[in-house]
């Protein structure tokens, strides 16, 4: 959509665009001073998904540091958002210009994003994908959480869908990856901010990787690195702050936003005091057609009681969500950073690897049969192969075959919406060792006699020759190391020899008395 004007906006410019969304920088038309970031939606099928999140985002447009939303509407059939226009520069741009940030401004940083997550996690509400591009520090100095595009609230159902999985890989915490209805959102966030922390202190990544799954591989097998192994002017307790909040095990992480704050807090010289107010308790009377949040307690900066607030109307604050969902998902999909709106035409190095709730199709095969399971579910048994729709994501394979040398076969693999995965895989089936082969049997022939006297009883290998008497000869005698003895009345003579194969061979034992 090109027109010069969208509703009551007149565009000034392209912004930018991406798979789910056309972004413009605008102005009202009868407030030419009143910039704003328009968003055109590509895809109207994400109205419903939309709605679903709006009763829990509502409310996180009180934060100062969230990018606010100014008018939500309709442009013909495309589904418009009207932003804040932040006048600044994304944190990405900024490490990228300096190298690295000095530890008492990085902190400060990492405290007002941290506020505006504790915000949101009070509402049940969980970024998910924390990383510079996504935190923007506008011409004041003023930190702007923004794309909640794959933010979910806890009763989102598609939360908790296991094997999918959703965020920059490297930013994202080792339990992300193949997240489960256990997994605390929380502390994914907390750990998004100590590898933010750490890029802005040392200008690089904790885990780099050539590819997802290797980053997801190092993060799953490795504890990470320490900022002060880059930067040795990092102060210890500050990185035994961060190397906590970036703990493999999440119950080893700092368990809330909060307490992170709080342990930020003697490396700023501002101090590390929330700015927002908490959030207030909110009661809903079922009679009514109005909801009444309660007034809060006094603000940490004047000590004032907090002024209560008006009854809303349902109405509008079901406006104000639809608006924020929205924007979520625009960003999200579209791949936008806001730096495009100050710098159009930049592209973001650091793509959201986004994976909705839609699914793919996963194609197994092993080699010579196996029970096959899919996230521990056996999706077939004693077979060669299973094909099976399933969600996007990663997914746990595992194969077993009791009398292969390595009974089970583990991967993990990664399935994209309205695409095939295939995969074969062997089992190692150890052989019975193959016997020797018996030598065939050879025989040679014996002489056996005795002088001056005949008629002495003959011994083979201890056995007599039954009714033989010396002059005899044995005509197949196996082949081989014998031992033959005579006897005559109560003289005995032995003699061992050695019978070769086609061989005749002669014996003759003296008997002289």
């Amino acid at each position: 959509m090109e027109e010069q004007k969208i509703g009551a906006y007149k565009v000034l410019k392209r912004a930018g665009a991406g798979g789910m969304a056309k972004v413009y920088l605008a102005v009202h038309q009868d407030v030419p001073n009143l910039k704003v970031i328009l968003k055109i939606l590509d895809d109207p099928r994400l109205g419903d998904r939309f709605r679903q999140e709006a009763d829990k985002l509502a409310l996180l447009d009180e934060h100062p540091n969230i990018c606010r939303i100014k008018h939500f509407f309709n442009h013909g059939e495309d589904t418009v958002i009207a932003m804040e226009y932040i006048d600044g520069v994304t944190l990405d741009d900024r490490i990228k210009k300096e190298g690295t940030i000095p530890v008492d401004d990085a902190v400060r940083i990492s405290c007002d994003v941290l506020d505006t997550l504790g915000f949101a996690h009070a509402k049940g509400v969980f970024h998910r994908d924390i990383k510079p591009g996504n935190i923007m520090i506008d011409k004041k100095g003023t930190v702007k959480v923004i794309d909640f595009g794959i933010a979910k609230s806890e009763t989102d159902p598609n939360l908790t869908v296991a094997g999918t999985a959703c965020g920059t890989p490297a930013y994202m915490s080792p339990e992300q990856f193949n997240p489960s209805a256990e997994t605390d959102y929380s502390l994914v966030d907390v750990y998004a901010v100590g590898t933010t922390l750490f890029v802005m202190l040392t200008g690089k990544a904790p885990f780099e990787g050539d590819n997802p799954f290797a980053i997801r591989d190092l993060k799953l097998f490795n504890d990470p690195p320490t900022p002060r192994e880059t930067n040795s002017m990092i102060p210890k307790d500050l990185d035994a702050v961060i190397a906590k909040s970036m703990a493999k095990d999440p119950a080893d992480r700092y368990r809330s936003a909060e307490e992170m704050i709080a342990a930020l807090a003697p490396f700023h010289t501002g101090g590390a005091t929330p700015v927002h107010t908490p959030p207030p308790a909110v009661s809903t009377d079922d009679d009514s057609d109005k909801t009444i949040a309660t007034p809060p307690p006094a603000t940490p900066s004047t000590g004032k009681p907090g002024k209560s607030k008006k009854p809303l109307l349902i109405g509008a604050g079901i406006l104000a969500v639809l608006a924020i969902v929205v924007m979520a998902f625009m960003f999200s999909g579209s791949g936008d950073d806001p730096t495009e709106l100050v710098d159009p035409g930049e592209t973001p190095e650091e793509p959201v690897t986004e994976l909705v709730s839609s699914t793919g199709q996963l194609n197994l095969g092993i080699t010579p049969i196996g029970d096959i399971y899919v996230d521990d579910s056996l999706v077939g048994g004693s077979t060669k192969s299973v094909s099976l729709t399933t969600d996007t994501g990663l997914h746990i394979v595992k194969f077993v075959n009791l009398k292969a040398k390595v009974t089970t076969l583990v991967d993990t693999l990664y399935v994209f919406p309205d695409q095939t995965t295939s995969r074969d895989y062997a089992f190692e089936i150890p052989t019975e060792p193959t016997p020797k082969p018996k030598p065939s049997k050879t025989y040679g022939k014996v002489i056996v006699g005795s002088k001056p006297r005949r008629g002495a009883d003959i011994f083979v290998d201890g056995s007599q020759i039954e009714g033989k008497l010396t002059p005899y000869t044995i005509e197949k005698l196996e082949s081989g190391r014998h031992t033959f003895r005579v006897r005559l009345g109560d003289i005995t003579a032995d003699s061992t020899i050695t019978v070769k194969a086609g061989q005749t061979h002669k014996i003759i034992f003296d008997l002289d008395l």
